[in-house]
């Protein structure tokens, strides 16, 4: 742990940031014209379009996280995840019925308490249970059980990320919709059996993958990428998994395209996007991420692969924690 975090996270310094950032990204999208909360005292996660709270892994995290937090203190909660799709239409209440209509909540400062607290551990030299801790006390600060404004909390905050405490809050608030699970028994089937997953986030260092301001490699460079990250692929299969089929999940299909030449490999076909940059409300479009995840959900391990200026992502992990199966990051 830096000084940095100590500064920020002990002396409660990151307090005074957030109090910034709310008065300068978040209340401005709300009214001030006195409007009355429709649920005092709720406590709603917020995935509304209005801040971009990162891919499916760091918003689920977010929710899982946030419904820890009310269960410890009996508060109401609720999920407004609306944009670009409304999240019941894939992961549908199971035994909390967390779901609630966009148009029921009240978006004026008068009846609402708007809050965002983003995951930032790495730039301030801490770690995420640490930064995690923070957000939990600094929740316990703010939330008052008999208030009456609403709370909408816009955060992807990574509390509830012991592998025992995730899988039971998961299962606890989701369940699969049929479509969902018709796609992700398809897949299992043509896959046949047991298998193992190794999930890639290449951004767009091999051109086919547009997410924000990422570089994009040269044909060579592509091609020695690909090569350098198939022989990594080869390796776990020949040496440690002879006997069963490797999933492999991607953001580039040009590199699913080539791994999928090997017999030992299965991808899940569709379109690859990412829900921060598509904002496209339309069921087909977004359905391969939660296919992605849940079959991932149910290899008996788990990998990350990472060279060079590849991404570090937390997709792989996250699918891991839904039903507590090992999960390692391999980087070469």
């Amino acid at each position: 742990m830096g000084l940095k975090a100590k500064v920020l996270y002990d002396l409660n310094v990151l307090r005074l940031r957030y109090w910034q950032k709310n008065k300068k990204l978040i209340e401005p999208l709300y009214k001030n014209v006195y409007g009355k909360s429709h649920h005092p005292g709720m406590v709603i996660c917020m995935c509304d379009g209005r801040f971009r709270s990162g891919g499916l892994g760091d918003r689920i995290h977010g929710i899982l996280s946030l419904y820890k937090f009310c269960k410890d203190k009996n508060l109401a909660f609720k999920v407004n995840f609306c944009e670009p799709f409304r999240l019941k239409e894939y992961l549908a209440p199971n035994k909390y019925d967390w779901d609630i209509a966009p148009d029921d909540l009240c978006y004026d400062l008068h009846g609402t308490v708007p809050m965002l607290m983003s995951c930032s551990f790495k730039s301030n030299d801490g770690t995420q249970q640490q930064e995690a801790n923070f957000m939990y006390r600094y929740l316990e600060s703010k939330i008052n059980k008999g208030s009456k404004k609403e709370y909408h909390i816009y955060t992807n905050m990574h509390y509830a990320c012991r592998p025992d405490m995730y899988s039971g809050l998961f299962h606890e608030l989701f369940k699969p919709t049929k479509p969902l699970i018709d796609a992700v028994e398809w897949n299992k089937k043509r896959i046949g059996g047991k298998y193992i997953s190794v999930t890639l986030r290449f951004q767009n260092l091999l051109g086919d993958f547009s997410e924000g301001k990422y570089p994009t490699l040269s044909d060579k460079e592509q091609e020695q990428l690909i090569k350098k990250v198939k022989g990594k692929i080869e390796e776990l299969h020949n040496e440690l998994h002879t006997n069963m089929k490797i999933l492999v999940t991607s953001d580039s299909r040009k590199f699913l395209n080539e791994i999928d030449k090997e017999e030992w490999s299965y991808t899940i076909p569709g379109k690859l996007v990412h829900m921060s940059y598509t904002p496209i409300h339309n069921f087909e479009t977004h359905l391969k991420s939660f296919v992605d995840l849940l079959v991932l959900s149910e290899a008996e391990k788990l990998y990350l692969l990472v060279t060079d200026d590849m991404f570090h992502s937390g997709f792989a992990e996250s699918a891991s924690l839904i039903n507590n199966k090992p999960y390692e990051k391999i980087v070469f």
